[in-house]
């Protein structure tokens, strides 16, 4: 799809509402514009966000009908899919608290509503949990006697389970990604901040699950972390995944839907501040959050936050954003590896930043499955089997393009990078710098 289409409907998302010129050029649209309109929407997470957007404008009618009545189908199911998670959620958080296990849930319906104003609107695929390190073995154990299996590791200080009778597999095509039918993983985080290899550590949040709070939704009460908590670890899955060049966009969507609706609690950004500050790197890493969402979404930075955030937004982070940023959330950051630009920025040793660079750049692990037999017997094998084919071929075609990209892009970052500053980025330079590393470093990989 055109980036001045995902443009386009990324405007009518924007919390101070859609231009009529950008509800007019829909109008426009051609069935193909539409059939890519559509994937690039189901990928992005935001296709229930847009019609309900549109809904709120009166301006549905600017879809086809076939358009139309597909997001309406698929917000029918996703309704539905959503009270079969509401009563399996409820059962995991009665698991847990009847084994005495210290946990909160992470994500999900904990979002409702300050990132999220309706769970119909959200698609979700895990229910995500901490626990205190004391407790993951009782998580586990819970898990395992309510039927749940399959605890395999993937990273440190992370289990994922599913339910025996509802193993995980691959959606068949977009309808099925909304379907009541798919299955659901249970996440068990015994940290709030789980750093990849080489990469960073953010060593202050450990004590999150002394500062739990109740929340409710739709009846239920369930212990998730304190509002600062809760913001930070988005901040943090966000960086997360733009460092692994998949991040959808929904996630900073949702960050800018709460920077709008709590602009005007001082209170809050006041506690905000001063947990972030004991967290090392945290400051920049939300600055550099808080600005990229505003500015695709054109939410406003609270008044009380705006001065906080120019200070910790550094030279280098900010002509990121403004070169690439856009470009590459349009793309939920798969286009490219540009991305490794700004992780430099976040990883100080030399070392440790060589390990990462060849890793994404020459990434020698197999590409995930993509496809798999819908039904026993050799004809659909053979369609799964073309279908993960194929996209083993465009990751290798992407892993090759993008190196290029990259090699191409290098020199012209490294001059932006060394350019005189100006406007706002001129402040942040005259600023004190007081540290560069914004993050200290994990140990190499060898």
């Amino acid at each position: 799809m055109k980036q001045h289409q995902a443009c386009t409907m990324v405007n009518c998302l924007a919390a101070n509402g859609a231009a009529t010129n950008d509800l007019a050029r829909l109008r426009h649209w051609t069935r193909r514009d539409w059939q890519g309109a559509l994937r690039w929407l189901h990928t992005s997470g935001l296709a229930l966000y847009f019609r309900h957007r549109l809904g709120e404008l009166g301006a549905e009618a600017v879809l086809p009908s076939e358009v139309r009545v597909g997001l309406l189908r698929n917000h029918t199911a996703h309704a539905r899919r959503v009270a079969a998670m509401r009563n399996e959620f409820d059962q995991l958080n009665r698991c847990f608290a009847e084994a005495g296990v210290r946990f909160a849930a992470l994500k999900g319906f904990s979002m409702i509503p300050d990132y999220c104003p309706d769970a119909t609107l959200r698609t979700q695929y895990d229910f995500d949990y901490l626990v205190a390190p004391e407790s993951e073995a009782q998580a586990v154990e819970a898990l395992r006697a309510a039927s749940y299996v399959g605890s395999s590791g993937e990273g440190a200080g992370r289990l994922v389970l599913f339910h025996s009778n509802r193993p995980p597999r691959i959606p068949a095509h977009d309808d099925e990604l909304y379907s009541p039918d798919l299955p659901l993983r249970v996440e068990v985080h015994a940290r709030l901040w789980e750093p990849g290899p080489g990469i960073i550590r953010v060593p202050a949040l450990d004590d999150t699950l002394g500062r739990v709070q109740i929340r409710e939704w739709q009846g239920l009460s369930f212990p998730a972390l304190a509002d600062e908590d809760a913001l930070a670890f988005q901040v943090l899955h966000a960086l997360r995944h733009i460092f692994e060049n998949w991040c959808r966009l929904s996630i900073l969507l949702e960050i800018a839907t709460f920077l709008q609706r709590r602009s005007k609690d001082e209170a809050f950004w006041e506690r905000f501040r001063r947990r972030a500050v004991s967290c090392a790197g945290l400051p920049a890493a939300a600055a550099l959050v808080f600005s990229l969402s505003a500015g695709l979404f054109d939410a406003r930075i609270p008044p009380s936050l705006s001065a906080w955030v120019e200070f910790n937004l550094s030279a280098s982070l900010a002509r990121w954003v403004e070169r690439y940023g856009r470009d590459s959330a349009l793309e939920n950051f798969m286009g490219e590896k540009f991305s490794l630009f700004l992780q430099r920025e976040f990883i100080p040793d030399a070392s440790a930043w060589r390990n990462v660079r060849r890793r994404k750049l020459f990434p020698l692990h197999v590409p995930n499955r993509a496809a798999q037999a819908t039904s026993p017997g050799w004809g659909p094998g053979l369609i799964a089997a073309r279908k993960q084919a194929m996209h083993v071929v465009r990751r290798v075609r992407f892993h090759f393009i993008s190196l290029l990209r990259y090699a191409w892009e290098l020199p012209r970052w490294e001059r932006l990078r060394r350019r005189p500053p100006a406007g706002a980025i001129a402040r942040n330079e005259r600023r004190p710098q007081v540290s560069r590393d914004p993050f200290p470093a994990a140990p190499a990989d060898h």
